[in-house]
């Protein structure tokens, strides 16, 4: 049943369903009731479908408002709220490499691609797998090794990220984080 509140193509399929039957029923029968009955049942399939879009919440819509808020942070090139805030204060080893990496390179740019998300709601807390492929744009911290003043682009695949639930209804990256960087410059 979540398709119905995680996709907006749905409810633009079904709106155009009931008109194509409704508009069928006109043509056969003429009347302007049947063509005003037509004209508000595919209204109202576009309002129920825009508002269960927009008004509820799910797990799909939490985990990919978690993962902009992470990616808008580390713009920021924030380490300490990237930490602090999408990673699991369990996850000695993610955190480590999160300042450790933050440490050695900007990220001026990021994006993701081909997000597939599995959550498991029968854990304590519950907690998702995700993978995803991402874009990302970057300058060296260091540029008297590194001399570039042009934002080197890598593709990174992310294989397996595990994420629990918080409370609040966010996420946070685990330990499980395998991450595949792929070739520097090469798209």
């Amino acid at each position: 049943m979540s398709i119905f509140v995680d996709s907006l193509w749905i409810w633009f399929v079904l709106a155009f369903v009931v008109g194509a039957v409704g508009y069928t029923m006109f043509v056969n029968d003429r009347k302007i009731q049947t063509l005003a009955l037509t004209v508000l049942t595919t209204i109202a399939v576009l309002v129920l479908g825009l508002s269960l879009y927009y008004w509820v919440d799910t797990d799909q819509k939490s985990i990919k408002r978690t993962l902009d808020g992470l990616i808008a942070t580390i713009q920021k090139d924030d380490a300490d709220k990237v930490i602090d805030q999408y990673i699991s204060p369990k996850a000695k080893n993610t955190r480590g490499k999160a300042r450790a990496n933050m440490g050695l390179v900007r990220i001026t740019s990021a994006r993701y691609r081909d997000l597939k998300i599995k959550v498991n709601p029968l854990t304590s807390p519950p907690t998702a797998e995700i993978s995803f492929e991402a874009t990302v744009f970057f300058n060296w911290k260091n540029r008297a090794e590194f001399p570039s003043d042009q934002a080197i682009p890598q593709i990174v695949k992310f294989q397996l990220v595990e994420l629990e639930k918080t409370p609040s209804n966010s996420w946070l990256v685990t330990d499980k984080c395998e991450f595949t960087p792929g070739a520097i410059g090469q798209f």
